[in-house]
């Protein structure tokens, strides 16, 4: 965060979120069109998931790797390279002619998202004039709320008029309008410091993100064994990276963040809430196309509104933040979640398309109140020289918070629907028996959250006592 504004900080601020929208919208937005795809390449649902779980895992790995790059390349070329790799990837996916190609092209693709977001976020830190980070993160933790709700509207209504190739013809004409922003816009922000790359630190966190991040999305598809062994060798290759940090001279990352208590309680909370928003946008649709008999596109609709309302509210509660901490939007935040969240677990088969959205959008809401004034806080507990590497971590946790609340939610619900079936119960009422539970484990994640917003709100309070001598001191001195 800068003390001093930056010429045209509004215009990086919104190619930062354009970018971020893009990045995270271009998680879901293929979805709808996985059916098309193995209708047209032949292959099966096993096989073609693969669009799916190989991006999440190259975005992943290229998390940490961005961290490097943001003390060695300069910023905007950075940042242009990111979008470049975006754009190659989806040129190469329009144009597939075979499902291996169009793999490579969403690993390529992958590539280039997993740089977007730390790069954005530690641009936000860079350009934020003083007093406005909670309204700044706001606007971005915004956009990574109606990027994947967006996805699958935006992809259907696509559909609706082409096939899947169309897809990523549209999105490469956003793509190159943000990377035209970005070539007008985007400042070299960060300070080089050109460190040297540990090879092997940066081997184990990718082989450790891989191994983590598959096992917990196979977890629940029924090849226990394999997610196990994955988990262990991704456990495994964890415990060896740190290890490495804490010798080699120049780490990959630097792991003091997670010295401070702060920065710590804040990721937790983020985790809580991006888990929250990225299953409740899948158990959701499945609920109503399975239980209420709505279409895809239908179900995307209904959730629309209240997306629309939190991308409105986050910069809101950025804002808060920025004038009177975080003790009143994420308390407030999180016990809309938890309350809500224990509202839709009330629903049935029977439930209508208002109560949806009467109860879903308060969890939404939530999410987003939680979502800036938690990035804020944690990041600005940190000493600036330790930016980069909150950045990568909290980039990270977007990954890991995103696979784990899908496979966590979905496995719930899938493994009652399944037990339900098996006695007998009709398809509806066992697709909401599951549903249900799996809202369940989203009010115990909020009721966690909440008390670790209580526990936050303690810590700003002594860091605010710590500093008003401070404070008053230079106060008078004006």
């Amino acid at each position: 965060m800068s003390s001093t504004p930056i010429r045209n900080a509004a215009a990086v601020l919104f190619t930062v979120a354009f970018a971020t929208l893009l990045a995270t919208f271009n998680e879901t937005f293929l979805n709808v069109a996985l059916t098309p795809i193995m209708a047209d390449f032949g292959i099966d649902a096993g096989t073609v998931q693969w669009v799916t779980t190989a991006y999440m895992l190259a975005a992943a790995v290229m998390v940490p790797v961005t961290g490097f790059l943001y003390r060695s390349v300069p910023t905007k070329r950075l940042l242009i390279v990111a979008l470049a790799l975006l754009l190659a990837g989806t040129v190469a996916g329009a144009f597939a002619p075979s499902f291996p190609a169009l793999l490579a092209g969403r690993i390529v693709q992958a590539l280039g998202t997993g740089m977007i977001v730390p790069i954005g976020m530690n641009l936000t830190l860079a350009v934020a004039p003083q007093g406005k980070l909670g309204t700044y993160m706001g606007v971005v933790s915004a956009m990574t709320t109606l990027g994947p709700a967006f996805g699958p509207i935006v992809a259907g209504a696509v559909l609706a008029a082409g096939s899947w190739h169309m897809l990523f013809a549209v999105f490469g004409v956003l793509v190159v309008a943000c990377l035209i922003a970005a070539v007008a816009f985007v400042p070299d922000a960060a300070e080089l410091t050109n460190p040297k790359l540990d090879l092997a630190s940066t081997v184990l966190v990718g082989l450790a993100l891989i191994g983590i991040l598959y096992g917990i999305s196979t977890a629940f598809s029924g090849a226990t064994a394999i997610a196990a062994i994955a988990l262990v060798a991704g456990v495994g290759c964890l415990v060896g990276f740190v290890a490495r940090q804490r010798v080699v001279p120049e780490p990959l990352i630097d792991l003091r963040p997670f010295s401070n208590r702060g920065f710590v309680c804040g990721l937790l909370v983020i985790v809580i809430a991006l888990m929250t928003v990225f299953s409740m946008n899948m158990i959701l649709p499945l609920f109503m196309q399975g239980s209420l008999g709505f279409s895809a596109l239908d179900a995307a609709m209904t959730l629309l509104p209240a997306c629309v309302l939190s991308c409105v509210l986050a910069p809101v509660a950025g804002k808060v933040y920025d004038r009177f901490g975080l003790r009143l939007m994420l308390p407030a935040g999180l016990a809309l979640m938890t309350a809500f969240g224990f509202a839709l677990s009330t629903c049935t088969e029977q439930a209508g398309s208002l109560q949806i959205v009467a109860f879903y959008a308060p969890v939404i809401i939530g999410c987003a109140l939680s979502m800036g004034p938690a990035q804020s806080f944690a990041l600005s507990s940190l000493k600036p020289e330790l930016y980069p590497h909150g950045v990568t971590v909290v980039s990270t946790s977007f990954q890991i918070a995103g696979c784990l609340g899908s496979s966590l939610f979905v496995g719930v619900l899938s493994g009652v629907q399944a037990a339900s079936l098996a006695q007998g119960a009709d398809a509806a009422v066992a697709t909401a028996g599951g549903f249900q539970t799996a809202c369940l484990v989203a009010v115990a994640l909020g009721a966690a959250g909440f008390c670790l917003s209580l526990a936050l709100g303690r810590i700003e309070r002594k860091r605010r006592a710590k500093n008003a001598p401070a404070a008053k001191a230079a106060a008078q001195a004006l």
